[in-house]
């Protein structure tokens, strides 16, 4: 049966497989949980997946077995994700899913910002956060309830083999 939704949440619940389309093109088919944690570029990153995915910049420093990239803040981080030597000192975009921030230390932080605002849902508090260079405000949807307030400093970070990686064209290192 083939069923039509542009509901994500609907898709990820009902579906065997899901195809992914954007502008009548297929951006990616698999198994909800083959989308959700390995997407093929950024689009299918930031539609599966609620909140979505965050997307920003960073610099492969060393391609090759695991990439090591510096991320906005400067913080030099070595991700298991295999890449092409030919990417070595490019421009890459570096995803990360709310659920997978943790609160760091300013020396430990893959980013920084100032709480725009706190949505508190008992089981996870969601926190939105005005980072420098992001358009968008970063999510982190961190466990349990947390007391954070407005205009508060945080320093997030994540596990290694939760960071993605994608090319400047957003496809994702796993997929070349």
């Amino acid at each position: 049966m083939i069923y039509v939704t542009h509901d994500q949440v609907e898709a990820m619940t009902l579906a065997d497989r899901i195809v992914v389309l954007s502008a009548g093109r297929i951006e990616q088919v698999g198994t909800p949980l083959e989308l959700y944690t390995d997407p093929a570029n950024v689009f299918v990153a930031q539609f599966i997946g609620s909140p979505a995915m965050n997307i920003s910049k960073a610099r492969m420093e060393k391609a090759g077995e695991t990439s090591l990239v510096t991320a906005e803040s400067g913080l030099n981080i070595e991700v298991p994700v295999c890449s092409e030597e030919s990417l070595a000192g490019t421009e890459l975009q570096l995803g990360i899913r709310p659920e997978d921030f943790l609160v760091a230390e300013p020396a430990d932080a893959l980013m920084s910002g100032k709480v725009l605002f706190v949505e508190s849902l008992g089981e996870v508090t969601l926190l939105h956060v005005k980072v420098e260079g992001h358009d968008e405000a970063v999510v982190a949807k961190l466990p349990g309830i947390l007391d954070f307030h407005k205009g508060e400093e945080i320093y997030l970070k994540a596990e290694p083999e939760k960071i993605h990686l994608f090319n400047r064209e957003g496809v994702s290192l796993k997929h070349l």
